[in-house]
C-alpha cells in the first residue's frame, strides 16, 4: 500500500467536509493529475476578497527582508509607541514589498480591503515590537526573534492508522516567532476570509503547531488572525493543542481510509458530508454527491485515538518521523569545483574509502596524488584548516576571526568533530589557550598524537611539528579522579573591586548588576522548581544583591542563599512576597540544599577548584594549555548540564572582571562539542543554555571565542548560531537543514548554487563563510586538513584512566 501523503491544506478541507476531500482525491486519481486537486471552501457571503495573493506576497517579502533591512532597524530605534512604529514599518513595506502596479489594477473595493488588511497585520506586529522595546530588548534580539526563525516547512509522518499505518503530512507555516508578551514561541496563521468556521481553521494551525513541535521541539502557542472583512484573533495554548492531538490522529487515519473508499463496490470507509457547504460546492452540482455517496449524514469516521484518550482501549502514543532527503552520495571532487571548471576533478576520478573510527573520508590513490606544493606558510597568524581540489593547503582564516565565533554543522559521520578538532589544533598552534567541553569522550584523544601520514606535504609536516611542540593537553574530570579532579563553586560572585577597571560608575554598576542577574538566572535554572522563573530570578537577584552589599560579612554560597530563601528577614529583605510566594521560596531553598547535599555535591568537593586564569597558564613555558573537561564520568545529563552551566558562568565572570582584550587575538577558545544537548533550539531550557548563550552574545567584546559543532542547523538555539560569523557546513541530510542553511547564506533572496550538493556530500567536505574570506573560496567546497592528534571512538572513563597512566611527554620530530 502506497504511503498516504497529504498537505495541511488537504487536512483542513477534510476537517471541514470529508466528502469534498474524497472527491478531490478521486478526481486527481481518475484524471492522473500531477498536482493534486484541492478545493477552496467558501460559504455564501465570502466572495469578497482582499487581494489575497498580493497580500501574501507582500507579507512574505517583508518577513524575508526585515532581518537585514536598515530602514527596519531605524524604525525600531524611533518612538516605541505601537502606532508610531506601525507607520514606520508600513512605510518600508509599501516602498519595498508591495506590487503597486498589480494593486492599482484591482477594483477599488479590493484595494481598500487590501490596505485595511495590511494595516491590521502591521498593527499586530507593531504591538509585539513595541512591547519588546518597552521591556528593554535590543533591536538585534527583536529582529532575530521575529524574523530569524526560518523553520517554516513541516514534513512529518504519523503512524496513526488502525494498525499503525504511516500517514505523511507536509505544509508551510505563515509565521513562527517568539512573543515576549507570553514568553512563548508562537505560530501565527493569517486569513483573508471571514471567520465562518474558525474551529476548522484552528484545527489547521493546531496541526502546524504539533508538526513543528515534532521537528523542532518548540511547544508553540498558536494564533489565528482574521484580517478581512473584519479583524478577529483566535488563540490556543500549546497545552490545548497537545490535548487535542487525538482528534488530529483520528482525522488523518480517517482521511487515508476515506480516500480508499470504493464507490462501485461500496467497500471501505464512506466519508460523511457537511450540508452547510453544499450551496457553493462544485462537487454537489446536479446532486452528484447524493447520487454517488448517498445522503450527507451517511458515512463514518475512525475514532480509535479518541477512545484511547478516554481510556476505552489501550493505545500508546503514535510513532512519528521527520522526512529526510534521500539520494546517492557524490564524490567530493565534484563538489569542490563546478564541473565546467577545467581544474575540477571529474566524476569518474578513481576514489577509494578508508575508515578511521567513525569518520569516513575519501582519498585519491597514490598514483593520482601528484601536486605542486606552495611555499611554506608565512608567519601570518592564519588558521590553516583545509585544501581545495587542487591539493594546496590554502583554506585559511585569520586568528582575528575566532572571537566572532565559529559554528560547524554536519550530519553524523560528516567529519564535523574532525573539523572542529582541526580548528582547536590551529588555535593551540598559534598560542591560543583552549577550554573544550567533552560530553562523550571524543576530545580527550588530544592526549595522543596521530602518526604522520605518508602523504603529508612539507607544509602539513611543518604545521604538525608546530602543534605538537606547542600543545599542553590536560584532562579535567569533575566529580571523579579519572583525570585531574575539578570542583566548582556554583555561585562565585565577583567583588565590586574586581570590576574597578570599568571607569564609568554607571557602567560599573550595570556590569555588577548584570553579574548578579546572571547568577540568579543560573540558580533558578539549576533548581528547576517550575512556575514563574522571572519572579524567582527577581527574588534571588535581591537576595544576592543584599548578601554581596558593601559591609556584609556572610560568605555568599548555596548554604547562605538557601537560608535567605527560607528566612528573607535574615538578610533584611523586606516584603519578599512582592517578588515570590512563600511556597516557592521554600521550594527554592529545598532544591538549593539538595544541590549542596545531594548527588551533585561531589561536584563541589575534592580536587582543584575551577580557576580560568590557571587554565590559561601553561605549566611549561612556551606551551599552550589545551584543557579538556571530560564529562563522561558524571552520573547523568543533569549533572553534565549543571557543571557546564557553572563553567560557562565562571568564564563569564572571569572575562568581565579579568580580561583586557587584545585586538584581533582571542583568549581563550571555548569549545562545546555536540552543542544541541546544551543549547537546544526552541523552548527547552537545560541549565547550561542561558549561561552559554550569554557567552555567545557577550564574549566577542572581551575576546573570548566560542566554537560549537552539531549535526543539524535546526537543533541549536538561534542566539548561538546568530552570533557565529564563521559557519562551516558539511553534509546535510534533511530538507529542513538545507532550508536553514539557505537562509544563512543566500544573498538577495538567491539560494547559493552549492547548497544542493551538500546533500550526500562526502565526509570531510565543507563549504564555509567567514569574515575576510577570499573571493576564490566563496562557495567552494574544500577538504579538512589531516588531524595531528588521535581521532577514534569515544573513550570510556576506564580507557581514559589507562591512557593517562601510560601517557608520556610528547617528543615531536623536526619536519
Amino acid at each position: 500500500m502506497a504511503l498516504a501523503t497529504f498537505s495541511v491544506s488537504e487536512v483542513r478541507v477534510a476537517a471541514t467536509c470529508p466528502r469534498v476531500s474524497y472527491f478531490d482525491a478521486e478526481h486527481t486519481r481518475r484524471n492522473k493529475l500531477k498536482t493534486k486537486s484541492v478545493t477552496r471552501l467558501w460559504k455564501a457571503g465570502a466572495e469578497d476578497t482582499a487581494c489575497g495573493s498580493l497580500f501574501h506576497n507582500a507579507i512574505e517579502s517583508f518577513n524575508r527582508l526585515a532581518l537585514e533591512a536598515t530602514e527596519v532597524r531605524e524604525a525600531l530605534a524611533g518612538d516605541p509607541e505601537p502606532r508610531s512604529l506601525e507607520r514606520r514599518l508600513r512605510a518600508y513595506l509599501n516602498r519595498y514589498c508591495v506590487d503597486l502596479d498589480a494593486l492599482a489594477s484591482r477594483p477599488p473595493a479590493q484595494q481598500q480591503a487590501f490596505i485595511r488588511s495590511v494595516g491590521l497585520y502591521m498593527g499586530e506586529l507593531a504591538d509585539i515590537v513595541g512591547d519588546a522595546l518597552r521591556r528593554g530588548k535590543p533591536a538585534d534580539e527583536i529582529l532575530y526573534q521575529l524574523f530569524g526563525d526560518r523553520r517554516r516547512r513541516v514534513d512529518v509522518t504519523f503512524q496513526v492508522g488502525p494498525e499503525g499505518e504511516p500517514i505523511r503530512v507536509t505544509g508551510v507555516l505563515d509565521y513562527v516567532f517568539y512573543d515576549w508578551r507570553t514568553a512563548r514561541q508562537r505560530i501565527l496563521d493569517y486569513k483573508l476570509t471571514p471567520a465562518g468556521e474558525p474551529s476548522n481553521d484552528l484545527f489547521q494551525v493546531a496541526l502546524y503547531a504539533l508538526m513543528h513541535h515534532i521537528q523542532h521541539r518548540t511547544e508553540a502557542d498558536v494564533g489565528l488572525l482574521y484580517l478581512h472583512p473584519e479583524r478577529k484573533m483566535l488563540e490556543m495554548s500549546w497545552d490545548q493543542v497537545h490535548g487535542q492531538r487525538y482528534k488530529l490522529f483520528d482525522l488523518l487515519a480517517s482521511m487515508a481510509a476515506w480516500h480508499r473508499y470504493d464507490e462501485k463496490e461500496g467497500t471501505g470507509l464512506k466519508p460523511p458530508g457537511e450540508p452547510s457547504y453544499c450551496p457553493l460546492c462544485k462537487w454537489d452540482q446536479n446532486d452528484q454527491c447524493l447520487k454517488r455517496l448517498g445522503p450527507k449524514h451517511e458515512g463514518n469516521r475512525l475514532t480509535h485515538w479518541a477512545q484511547a484518550a478516554l481510556g476505552l482501549q489501550p493505545k500508546d502514543e503514535p510513532a512519528v518521523g521527520v522526512r529526510q532527503i534521500e539520494g546517492p552520495a557524490r564524490s567530493w571532487g565534484n563538489h569542490a569545483e563546478p564541473p565546467s571548471m577545467p581544474s575540477a576533478m571529474p566524476e569518474s576520478s578513481p576514489l577509494r574509502t578508508l575508515e578511521s573510527g567513525s569518520l569516513k573520508k575519501s582519498i585519491v590513490p597514490p598514483e593520482t596524488t601528484a601536486r605542486t606544493e606552495p611555499p611554506l606558510l608565512p608567519e601570518t597568524g592564519a588558521l590553516c584548516v583545509g585544501t581545495t581540489a587542487q591539493g594546496a593547503l590554502n583554506v585559511r582564516f585569520s586568528l582575528g576571526v575566532l572571537p566572532t565565533h565559529v559554528a560547524i554543522v554536519g550530519a553524523a559521520g560528516s567529519g564535523k568533530t574532525w573539523m572542529a578538532k582541526v580548528v582547536v589544533e590551529e588555535a593551540v598552534r598559534l598560542g591560543v589557550p583552549v577550554l573544550a567541553v567533552d560530553p562523550q569522550g571524543d576530545l580527550v584523544q588530544f592526549l595522543r598524537p596521530a602518526p604522520e601520514g605518508p602523504g603529508f606535504s612539507p607544509v602539513e609536516r611543518k604545521l604538525r611539528h608546530e602543534f605538537l611542540s606547542r600543545a599542553e593537553p590536560r584532562v579535567w574530570t569533575p566529580g571523579s579522579s579519572h583525570g585531574r579532579r575539578l570542583c566548582l563553586d556554583p555561585i562565585r560572585l565577583a567583588g565590586r573591586e574586581e570590576i574597578a577597571q570599568v571607569s564609568d560608575p554607571g557602567r560599573r554598576q550595570e556590569e555588577w548588576e548584570g553579574l548578579l542577574a546572571a547568577a540568579a538566572a543560573q540558580l533558578v535554572a539549576l533548581a528547576k522548581i517550575g512556575g514563574e522563573t522571572d519572579s524567582q530570578q527577581t527574588f534571588l537577584f535581591q537576595v544576592l544583591r543584599t548578601l554581596s552589599a558593601k559591609g556584609q560579612t556572610r560568605e555568599v554560597n548555596l548554604l547562605t542563599i538557601a537560608a535567605a530563601a527560607t528566612d528573607p528577614a535574615m538578610v533584611a529583605l523586606d516584603d519578599p512576597d512582592q517578588f515570590i510566594r512563600k511556597s516557592d521560596r521554600e521550594k527554592l531553598a529545598r532544591k538549593l540544599n539538595g544541590l549542596r547535599l545531594g548527588p551533585s555535591a561531589s561536584l563541589f568537593t575534592g580536587g582543584k577548584h575551577l580557576d580560568i586564569d590557571a587554565m590559561c597558564r601553561p605549566d611549561v613555558p612556551g606551551r599552550t594549555p589545551l584543557n579538556i573537561v571530560y564529562l563522561n564520568a558524571l552520573a547523568d545529563d543533569d549533572q553534565k548540564h549543571f557543571f557546564v552551566a557553572a563553567l560557562a558562568a565562571e568564564v563569564y565572570r572571569w572575562m568581565v572582571t579579568s580580561v583586557e582584550p587584545v585586538s584581533g587575538r582571542p583568549s581563550p577558545l571555548f569549545y562545546v562539542d555536540e552543542a544541541r544537548d546544551m543549547i537546544p533550539a526552541g523552548n527547552a531550557k537545560p541549565a547550561a543554555k542561558g549561561p552559554l548563550i550569554r557567552l555567545f552574545t557577550q564574549g566577542r567584546k572581551y575576546g573570548v571565542a566560542c566554537l560549537i559543532c552539531t549535526q543539524s542547523p535546526r537543533s541549536v538555539d538561534y542566539n548561538a548560531f546568530g552570533n557565529c560569523s564563521t559557519k562551516l557546513i558539511g553534509r546535510l541530510e534533511s530538507a529542513q537543514d538545507l532550508e536553514r542553511v539557505a537562509d544563512w547564506f543566500k544573498t538577495e533572496a538567491s539560494v547559493p548554487p552549492w547548497l544542493p550538493n551538500r546533500k550526500g556530500a562526502e565526509s570531510g567536505s565543507f563549504v564555509g563563510r567567514w569574515p575576510g574570506i577570499a573571493a576564490t573560496l566563496e562557495g567552494k567546497a574544500f577538504r579538512s586538513r589531516p588531524l595531528f592528534s588521535l581521532h577514534e571512538g569515544a573513550w570510556s572513563p576506564d580507557r581514559l584512566e589507562r591512557e593517562l597512566a601510560a601517557a608520556q611527554p610528547q617528543q615531536p620530530t623536526a619536519p
